[in-house]
């Protein structure tokens, strides 16, 4: 059992990333107590490609016990941790915990585990986890995710970039959502500067990629030649031409232009998303997925002829502009 911390952001994409990703990996994904952003899930998804791959997660830890939140003490009595030294933290989910209360666990958990281990505050072996929402939730450390890579490569930290991309953090949820691992394909017609291509290239995946606008193709190549990703093809073509230009992928990631700040060559929304979705249906199999960025889930009807719409979820990315993503598997 998992005990994951949510940064927040987008919850639901943060758990379906979760899902996605222990499904790739061949694991099983129960989700048991969602306490806001605390998440306890029934799972063997591997660890290691958790911890390198959640976008919208903080922290993943070996889920110990939920309980009340005055009966976290009680709760922790007896519990074996897997060192001789350790350290307690606890981080307050929302404001219905005073700090004191939060200040009041760590001294006690701390004096009840201090029984059978050795505190040690700079370098323990092990960090109890205690967080609270409205109930308490208790687990081992088992990794921290480092989001501070995603800062590195936001669109303004690129040799080519364009002040509507999406934030890395998404891109790369937008990737996980794919159910893909490692070695598989995955492809964005919609590749603007390279953001999905890069989070993807960097989970190991080979990607193809293409844009009508030639100079957004050369430009994703600077991107992630920069970011050190090899294995990608990009062309120059219509989303019309991706079936003749590349071969069928395991899943599709993309971000197609949305608005009057996007180019559409002169063409309707209506009208290229029509197509798009036409073409997305000839580069996958059945069951392959598409992870898609839409302006409005009415525009999201234009794929469910070719589609089962498998999930949405709205981000309110600032106060005039909303994405909502969707997630489409082929029939």
């Amino acid at each position: 059992m998992l005990l994951i911390e949510l940064s927040g952001e987008a919850p639901d994409i943060g758990i379906e990333e979760a899902r996605a990703l222990a499904s790739a990996y061949g694991s099983q994904f129960s989700e048991t107590e969602l306490d806001g952003r605390a998440l306890v899930a029934e799972t063997d998804a591997p660890i290691d490609r958790l911890k390198d791959r959640l976008a919208l997660s903080w922290s993943v830890s070996d889920h110990r016990a939920s309980c009340e939140i005055k009966d976290v003490i009680k709760s922790g009595k007896g519990m074996e941790l897997p060192g001789d030294t350790f350290k307690v933290t606890v981080k307050r989910l929302g404001s219905n915990v005073s700090p004191d209360v939060g200040i009041g666990i760590t001294t006690e958990m701390g004096a009840v585990l201090s029984q059978d281990n050795k505190v040690d505050l700079e370098s323990p072996d092990v960090e109890v986890l205690v967080l609270l929402g409205k109930r308490a939730h208790i687990g081992v450390l088992m990794a921290n995710i480092d989001r501070s890579q995603y800062e590195v490569r936001k669109s303004e930290n690129r040799p080519f970039s364009h002040p509507i991309s999406l934030h890395p953090k998404f891109t790369r949820a937008m990737v996980n959502l794919t159910g893909l691992k490692e070695g598989q394909t995955l492809l964005d017609p919609f590749c603007g500067t390279g953001g999905v291509l890069l989070e993807a290239g960097l989970a190991g995946m080979r990607t193809f990629g293409s844009d009508i606008d030639d100079r957004m193709i050369e430009g994703t190549r600077e991107n992630l030649n920069h970011f050190g990703v090899k294995d990608f093809e990009l062309r120059q073509c219509d989303i019309s031409e991706i079936a003749s230009t590349f071969p069928r992928v395991d899943a599709i990631a993309t971000d197609p232009p949305y608005g009057r700040s996007a180019s559409t060559a002169k063409e309707s929304i209506g009208s290229l998303y029509d197509r798009a979705f036409a073409a997305f249906a000839a580069m996958l199999d059945s069951g392959g997925r598409l992870v898609i960025v839409l302006p409005s889930k009415e525009h999201a009807e234009l794929g469910r002829y070719l589609f089962d719409l498998k999930g949405s979820h709205t981000v309110r990315v600032h106060r005039s502009l909303t994405r909502h993503f969707f997630v489409f598997e082929k029939t």
